[in-house]
């Protein structure tokens, strides 16, 4: 309250200096305005009679101007300075006055404004002097002074100050009761709103508050009780999502201690955070003891799954799992390993989780089934290889048979040593693929220029490419890194495939080679395997394609879709690229073009001597 008070009295002083100011500053303008006026005008008229020393006239024109009670005074100076004319003091008349003010006066070359007193009483007045120039003329003749009383000015001031500050005062009065009172009105709903906040804080949220000010009190009060009612669902809600919490927790954790995998993390220090009962007794460890130990000390007893955890620690995740075979006094082990990071922080990983799978039983079936399958290809095998066989034979049987009658006919003997080496040749190089095809393979391994490799295979079929009008595109990236691989074997792979391709464009086409790096994490090299590097190789044709039926049985021994040909180049084809660790494909629309897909496990280029300049 006291401080509204002050405020307001500060404010009425300010207003009242401010009105005070202007409204003086105003007066006094005008004031000096119709003095100047006056004065002029007196000028204008005493011309005459200061030139003709006519002491007459000009006493009677100050006398005149003087009639203005706002005039205090009215003073007409000669050419020498001597009193022309004095309203009110004629016996000054042809008088020198020798006051400052009129020797300011008439020392001053021009007009000039100064303060001055009048009268017994010493009112203050405003004496404003003009000289007296003849027409054509810069001689001065005389000098004008007026002077103006300031009293009314002064009393009007007064008037408005007592105006402004009985106004002041009322205003100050009805300020003071309206502040009390809004003071009230406020204080009241606020002491309701402190009390209810004081219980909210103690846990009391049901709550009913009722202000009705219609200002902001109101609003903060339902604002208020809209955030308790907030808080009291959110409380509801956490209070559920506690109860989900718990049982998700619950049901994890029977998870975890039931599921048949073993499941392992190990924090940043090498330490075995969290083990379940399954990954304790694959580790031969009892699980309360083995939490906390350093996962190599607990692993000492399984060295190939201990340096598999310990690379898989300094590499990171791995993006497919990968297989750990165990050899110890029993038979083997064999165990399906995947790695994940778990993450928590912007820092990195601070948890390795490995979920470990025992696949023994698995790859034991395995085996059984591939060696079924082998049986089966073999059958395959034989029947394929007893149909193609079949074919050079009967031609040679019959012109064995036909040798005791036709041996004289003039054409038969040429006719024959055409026919029966070229029949030998082609069962001999039928056995030739077979053989390479069952035997195990003897490969050279050395660090191979995969694009140079490409690139060489490429440049042989460019001739039958023209004669068939079939246009190159080469999409081979210059940075391609290098391959292990026996390039001997694995030219041959890379022959049989565009030798196909041409082989399906009779009437001519395109034919797209394209080679790549792909690098570990991304969702290509996760579909082909584990390796950090792959490079991808695709041969690409633009010819009838191949029937989705026959697309199951393309890398099938004598299984083949041309009128020629024994049906073995792509099997042979597959065995190249499996043993070099990589993977092939095919992707085809019967009509729409066939694309062969391969991916080799890339090595470290600086191994490669003599790269081929790009």
């Amino acid at each position: 309250m006291f401080l509204t008070t002050t405020l307001l009295l500060l404010l009425l002083g300010t207003l009242a200096f401010l009105l005070t100011y202007y409204q003086s500053r105003n007066a006094r303008t005008q004031l000096i305005g119709r003095g100047l006026a006056t004065a002029e005008s007196l000028a204008a008229a005493c011309k005459a009679a200061l030139i003709m020393y006519d002491y007459v006239t000009l006493a009677q024109n100050a006398e005149q101007v003087a009639e203005d009670p706002d005039i205090a005074y009215v003073i007409i100076h000669d050419k020498e300075g001597r009193v022309a004319g004095y309203s009110g003091h004629p016996e000054l008349q042809q008088q020198f006055l020798s006051d400052p003010l009129t020797r300011t006066v008439l020392a001053a070359p021009g007009r000039s404004i100064e303060p001055t007193r009048v009268g017994p009483n010493g009112v203050a007045a405003m004496a404003i002097a003009v000289p007296v120039y003849p027409p054509q003329s810069r001689e001065r003749w005389g000098t004008v002074r007026v002077a103006l009383s300031l009293e009314p000015m002064l009393r009007q001031i007064r008037q408005i100050q007592l105006i402004i500050a009985a106004s002041g005062l009322v205003a100050l009065a009805v300020g003071v009761l309206l502040s009390i009172a809004l003071a009230r009105r406020i204080t009241r709903p606020l002491g309701r709103l402190v009390t209810a906040t004081v219980e909210a804080a103690q846990g009391n949220l049901d709550q009913d508050l009722e202000v009705t000010t219609g200002d902001e009190v109101e609003v903060l009060a339902t604002n208020f009780l809209a955030m308790t009612r907030e808080i009291r669902s959110q409380r509801r809600q956490l209070e559920q999502q506690l109860f989900e919490i718990t049982r998700l927790q619950d049901y994890t954790q029977r998870l975890f201690t039931t599921m048949h995998d073993g499941l392992l993390s190990i924090d940043r220090e090498g330490r075995i955070a969290t083990i379940n009962p399954a990954a304790a007794k694959i580790l031969g460890h009892p699980r309360e003891q083995a939490v906390g130990l350093e996962a190599r000390g607990v692993l000492s007893g399984l060295p190939e799954l201990r340096n598999f955890v310990a690379d898989a620690l300094a590499k990171g995740g791995r993006p497919v799992p990968t297989e750990v075979e165990i050899r110890g006094k029993g038979p083997p082990r064999v165990f399906l390993v995947g790695v994940s990071e778990l993450r928590g922080r912007p820092t990195g990983a601070f948890e390795t989780i490995f979920n470990i799978q025992e696949i023994t039983e698995l790859k034991r079936l395995e085996a059984r089934i591939r060696q079924a399958e082998r049986l089966a290809a073999l059958g395959t095998l034989s029947a394929g290889m007893a149909h193609e066989i079949r074919n050079p034979l009967s031609a040679i049987k019959t012109f064995v048979q036909l040798l005791p009658r036709k041996l004289d006919r003039p054409g038969f003997l040429e006719k024959f040593q055409r026919t029966v080496p070229r029949e030998l040749n082609r069962i001999n190089q039928l056995v030739t693929d077979l053989l390479e095809l069952a035997r195990d393979p003897k490969y050279i391994f050395n660090a191979v220029d995969a694009r140079r490799l490409i690139l060489e295979v490429a440049e042989l079929h460019e001739p039958e490419c023209e004669r068939h009008h079939i246009r190159y595109r080469f999409q081979v990236a210059a940075d391609l890194p290098a391959i292990l691989a026996d390039s001997h074997q694995l030219r041959k792979a890379f022959d049989n495939l565009i030798r196909n391709a041409v082989e399906a464009m009779p009437d001519g086409g395109e034919l797209l080679i394209e080679a790549a790096c792909v690098q570990a994490g991304s969702a290509d090299a996760a579909a082909i395997g584990a390796a950090e590097r792959w490079v991808a190789i695709s041969f690409r044709d633009t010819g009838g394609g191949i029937a989705e039926d026959a697309l199951k049985q393309i890398f099938n021994p004598f299984f083949t879709t041309k009128d020629t040909g024994t049906g073995l180049g792509l099997a042979i084809t597959h065995k190249v690229v499996s043993e070099h660790g990589g993977h092939i494909e095919v992707v085809s629309h019967d009509g729409a073009g066939t694309e062969f897909k391969i991916a080799l496990p890339a090595i470290d280029s600086s191994r490669v001597e003599g790269r081929m300049p790009v």
